[in-house]
């Protein structure tokens, strides 16, 4: 966990499920559920929208008592992850987890150099501002496009399709996406003389297309002919959703498309206290600037 980063690599997450005894349980299956960690920062994440909201819901078959599958962190924080463990038998188990992603080492730098910037072209702006009034006039309108520059600087098409190969037809199914909440995901596997529920391994792949990353993977689960999941885009980009079912005569059925996703405009609590940050940092380098002009012409 020390080395997740958020939006950077896929990390692999496994679930096991054992007896009092220890013994894993072979048969069963497991709810898996994830939220968002919520805004405890004063400045917000990458993507605001998707602070303290539902990230994925799906259910798994537990192989040698386990259930594993990669995800991308999209933001930092602390997220949390509810398991919902069950057998044929009728038993039955609940458990959370806390998984803490740090942030990005390297927007903290840039925040920093971008923080002292707006600081520096105040204390400029300050001496000009102190200077003549003709020649203040001139530079205020430069540093007024200055600052303009700094602050501008920060600041699905889901139908089904259908892939017949052979005696088979795969089904995939995605909602219109939008970030801040989570779209069904469909897939289904049936013969083209009528059979249905077609027993398969099946490899779910959802791939950032603009990053080139993949944010979703689950590989050879094991599945009764159809699979469905909720799922939420967090980036409002182009991504593609693959899935290829392995059937155990040996044949291969892929079916995949590409979904657009409907972005979402930042809250404004999410941007004022950035805004209310640079602002203050210019305002304390104007300051300084003035102050430092003034001492100079007083000597």
């Amino acid at each position: 966990m020390e080395r997740l980063r958020p939006f950077s690599d896929p990390a692999t997450l496994s679930v096991r499920v054992a007896k009092s005894d220890g013994r894993a349980i072979e048969q069963g299956w497991v709810t898996i559920r994830a939220e968002a960690p919520k805004r405890r920062w004063y400045l917000s994440t990458d993507f605001p929208a998707v602070e303290g909201s539902s990230l994925v819901q799906m259910q798994l078959p537990l192989r040698q008592g386990k259930a594993e599958w990669k995800y991308l962190f999209p933001i930092r924080g602390e997220y949390r992850m509810t398991v919902d463990a069950a057998t044929p038998d009728g038993s039955k188990a609940t458990k959370s987890f806390q998984i803490s992603i740090r942030e990005n080492e390297r927007k903290w730098l840039l925040l920093g150099v971008f923080t002292f910037c707006l600081f520096a072209s105040g204390v400029i702006a300050g001496r000009i501002f102190t200077g003549t009034r003709t020649t203040s006039s001139v530079n205020l309108r430069a540093c007024l496009l200055i600052s303009v520059y700094c602050l501008g600087f920060l600041t699905g098409n889901a139908n089904a399709q259908e892939k017949e190969m052979a005696n088979y037809v795969s089904r995939l199914e995605v909602d219109p996406p939008t970030v801040g909440r989570m779209s069904v995901v469909r897939w289904s596997l049936t013969g083209t003389k009528g059979e249905r529920k077609l027993a398969a391994r099946l490899t779910l792949t959802i791939t950032h297309l603009e990053k080139g990353k993949s944010v979703f993977s689950m590989e050879n689960v094991p599945v009764a002919g159809e699979f469905s999941m909720q799922f939420q885009f967090t980036d409002g980009d182009e991504y593609r959703v693959a899935a290829v079912a392995g059937l155990y005569g040996g044949e291969t059925v892929r079916a995949e498309k590409i979904v657009s996703v409907t972005p979402v405009e930042p809250p404004v609590s999410a941007m004022i206290p950035a805004l209310a940050l640079f602002l203050a940092v210019t305002a304390l380098g104007l300051g300084v600037g003035r102050w430092s002009k003034r001492s100079v012409t007083a000597l």
